[in-house]
């Protein structure tokens, strides 16, 4: 049984909720949904006791406290949606309290109740859920400053968000075994196994991480081609790889163990800090510094908006799209083919929408037909050529 503490809450009520969670698990639901809904049941034990001056209870779930708690967060400024999510939790609650016994099933109706009234008599503005992306400019500013002040495991970070659309916990989840260099995919385990294909110009930015850290052996010349050369999704692609250009996970590495973690170097984490595995709010620390200095305003999931509008407009493939970003639902794929007409505008000119054959990257938007696709300050050519420039070798600190 999954332990949980609230002090607002009275102990038996600890137990019962940590029940809940475990009811929860049961039933398939996710990891961010038990968070989310743990983070409510401890927000509704706080408004309990300050308001009623004594520790929550299941036995005082009704109508009339659901309803209170949302208008008190609605006095607070929370969002429509913070609101809907926590009468989603009172709802379920609720229903399994009343399988439970705690609580009567008339009980359970009428809180169910207060969500239906409370949309009736909503008369805010309805809010905009039209994902919301990256222009060029934005785009291109990000790459800039992550390439001038990120470091190498900083730099790999934000270019496979970019280019594989990945949420923060399905990057943090990664292990180094999860690189498949050969095919150019990337092995995703949560929370059904699938592959997505990873560009060169990310797989660079890993295999160089990786190289720092000791324990990838790589080219000596330190060009890295894989079979998608492209990016946003891949635009071009390598029919024949040399496999003597693949990266190889060294068998014994020169780096010691990251903090935590047994095993081989494939089943280690493929992104660490100091503590070990990276965890969701270590990347999206990382992401606001880079934000801050590149002044642009984005988080990992507005970079997997971006990617998913970018993959739309270059396949028009929905089924595609789902798979790629692991929706289970066409539905909520749809959602990018129905931006708003001014981010669609932005697109239609520039790098995102691929329909003149471009790529958004630091040096801005270049030709992929017979062009090149520039990589730290350098230029690859897109049918797998040699490097233009010696920036694109190995770095210094690999060698």
């Amino acid at each position: 049984m999954m332990q949980t503490i609230c002090h607002f809450a009275s102990s038996d009520e600890n137990v019962r909720f940590g029940q809940f969670l475990d009811w929860l698990s049961a039933r398939g639901r996710s990891g961010a949904t038990a968070r989310s809904y743990r983070s409510d049941w401890q927000d509704l034990a706080a408004y309990f006791r300050r308001s009623r001056g004594q520790p929550f209870t299941a036995e005082a779930l009704d109508a009339e406290t659901v309803s209170a708690w949302r208008e008190s967060g609605r006095t607070k400024g929370k969002s429509p949606a913070t609101l809907t999510r926590r009468l989603a939790f009172a709802r379920t609650y609720g229903r399994w309290l009343a399988y439970d016994g705690v609580v009567s099933s008339e009980v359970a109706a009428e809180v169910r109740e207060v969500d239906n009234e409370s949309a009736g008599q909503r008369h805010e503005p309805r809010e905009d859920r039209s994902p919301r992306l990256l222009m060029d400019a934005e785009v291109n500013q990000l790459l800039r400053q992550v390439e001038q002040r990120g470091c190498r495991r900083d730099q790999a970070i934000l270019y496979v968000l970019l280019d594989t659309g990945l949420k923060v916990s399905e990057l943090v989840a990664l292990d180094v075994g999860d690189v498949d260099f050969a095919t150019g995919t990337l092995r995703i385990a949560d929370p059904r196994v699938r592959r997505v294909e990873l560009p060169t110009r990310a797989a660079r930015k890993v295999a160089w991480s990786l190289a720092e850290r000791g324990l990838l052996s790589i080219p000596e010349s330190g060009e890295i081609t894989l079979p998608a050369s492209g990016g946003w999704p891949p635009c071009t692609r390598v029919p024949q790889v040399d496999p003597r250009a693949l990266p190889q996970i060294m068998a014994v590495p020169t780096s010691p163990m990251p903090f935590g973690v047994e095993g081989p170097p494939a089943e280690w984490p493929l992104f660490v800090g100091e503590r070990g595995r990276l965890t969701s709010n270590a990347v999206q620390r990382v992401l606001r510094k880079h934000t801050a200095f590149a002044r642009v305003d984005a988080s990992p999931h507005v970079l997997r908006h971006t990617f998913a509008f970018a993959y739309w407009q270059r396949t028009r493939d929905l089924v595609s799209l789902a798979e790629q970003l692991g929706l289970e639902s066409l539905e909520s794929a749809k959602a990018y083919t129905q931006v708003l007409p001014l981010s669609a505008h932005a697109f239609a000119g520039g790098a995102h929408a691929f329909a003149g054959g471009a790529l958004p990257f630091a040096g801005g938007a270049l030709p992929v037909d017979g062009g090149a696709l520039p990589v730290d300050g350098g230029a690859l050519p897109v049918d797998g050529g040699a490097p233009s420039d010696d920036r694109t070798r190995r770095p210094a600190a690999v060698g």
